[in-house]
């Protein structure tokens, strides 16, 4: 059970970071004419921080970045601050033409290279924790480069993969994968353990999951996966692990 509670709390933490600079993540950088009578600049992205400038109509302003429905602006003078969604959809380009001021969608994920996954499950009977980034080399194929830790009593283990998966059907909301991989297995025995030793285990790997679009930058991610780790003695291991979790794109 506390090693339970670990794995859920890494998975958690890294989570909450991977969110975070997601929020972040959409560098704007385009000037723009103010169309509504005045704009209120807050210090941060919430209504609870102060309001410490006010921008006048026909001003022009630079949007820098969004964090949610919050857009970071500057105008002519360098005063920088945050300005909500809402006061902006009348805001106009320097041609006098509105701005779009959309939301991502399940477009932008269809369209996306890169994205970042952390899922936890069963490696065995052992829980495992994995963190993943892969890249998109084609519309249905994509490399992958993965770090999954799996906790014992006895001992654990680190594995580090690459993978190249195949999507057929990219465009499906409740998307399938198939992949396949090779990697490095290290296990750490505990000292308790006299008769074990510290071993690094080529590997190999094969699986199929699912992706679904959720909202805005998520996904949802499952995944089935057949380990081969090449022992140096005769017999190999073979593992069958489950993960479920969540994915950002960018």
């Amino acid at each position: 059970m506390i090693i339970l509670m670990r794995l859920f709390t890494l998975l958690a933490t890294l989570l909450i970071f991977t969110i975070s600079y997601s929020a972040y993540a959409d560098n704007l950088i385009q000037e723009v004419k103010v169309a509504d009578p005045f704009l209120e600049v807050h210090t941060g992205p919430s209504a609870g921080y102060p309001i410490f400038y006010v921008i006048k109509r026909d001003e022009t302003i630079s949007l820098i970045k969004k964090r949610t429905n919050w857009y970071l602006i500057k105008n002519a003078k360098e005063f920088e601050g945050w300005v909500h969604r809402s006061q902006l959809v009348k805001t106009l380009t320097l041609e006098d033409e509105q701005i779009a001021i959309k939301d991502l969608s399940r477009e932008d994920y269809l369209e996306n290279d890169l994205d970042i996954s952390m899922i936890g499950g069963n490696f065995g009977n052992l829980p495992m924790m994995t963190l993943s980034g892969s890249f998109a080399l084609t519309k249905n194929i994509s490399t992958e480069v993965s770090f999954a830790q799996i906790l014992g009593n006895f001992s654990s283990r680190r594995i580090l993969g690459v993978s190249l998966i195949q999507q057929p059907f990219p465009d499906w909301k409740l998307s399938p994968y198939f992949s396949i991989g090779t990697g490095v297995s290290q296990l750490f025995v505990k000292p308790t353990i006299s008769k074990l030793k510290d071993t690094t285990d080529f590997a190999a790997n094969v699986s199929v999951g699912l992706k679904m679009y959720l909202t805005r930058r998520f996904l949802l991610r499952t995944d089935i996966k057949k380990h081969i780790i090449f022992q140096s003695k005769d017999k190999n291991e073979e593992v069958i692990s489950w993960q479920v979790g969540f994915a950002v794109f960018f």
